[in-house]
């Protein structure tokens, strides 16, 4: 992965401007089943915080995921802004079994060594942006439960799917609904 490093040793008393960005391949995010399909933009100022270093940015991109009905590629424009906070790890505080986080703790990420890697920290956040289930259009009608036809691009001859007799008040409920939204 190609980085870029902040080197703790800058930040002394002052804030530091940072921004750049990442082409697509940069950064690694085939484990994560994403795809970046354009430039990652991105803009931050890290501080000192007392001792902590404080990381606020924004960054922009355009990635793809797999549909979640149909599993096309579907386009997601990533646009976050961040405010974190990180913490020269402690070896004492993870020496313990058992210690008690408070809720500070659990908004600080720790790090080790004099530079934090901004490739990773914007990796991260462009995983927390991504939502739960990907679509490539609102009315996406994935695929045939019985051949695996994609139904946006096709239709098959399977016969209907046969609900339980219980869901008819079920079924019934969606049809008003459905008939009320359009």
């Amino acid at each position: 992965m190609t980085d870029y490093f902040l080197d703790l040793k800058d930040l002394v008393d002052e804030k530091v401007s940072l921004k750049g960005s990442f082409e697509p391949g940069d950064i690694d995010f085939s484990r994560d089943n994403v795809r970046q399909a354009a430039a990652l933009n991105w803009n931050a100022t890290a501080e000192r915080a007392g001792r902590e270093i404080r990381i606020c940015g924004s960054l922009k991109t355009i990635v793809e995921m797999m549909c979640s009905r149909c599993l096309e590629p579907a386009g997601q424009d990533i646009n976050k802004s961040f405010d974190l906070f990180f913490r020269q790890r402690d070896e004492l505080m993870f020496d313990e079994d058992e210690i008690e986080l408070t809720e500070k703790d659990t908004q600080t990420a720790f790090f080790s060594g004099t530079q934090l890697a901004i490739g990773e920290i914007l990796h991260e956040q462009v995983l927390l942006a991504l939502p739960m289930k990907a679509l490539c259009r609102v009315d996406c009608k994935g695929l045939c439960p019985t051949c695996g036809i994609n139904l946006n691009s096709g239709t098959c001859s399977c016969p209907p799917e046969k609900f339980s007799p219980h869901m008819d008040t079920l079924l019934e409920l969606k049809k008003r609904l459905e008939q009320r939204s359009s």
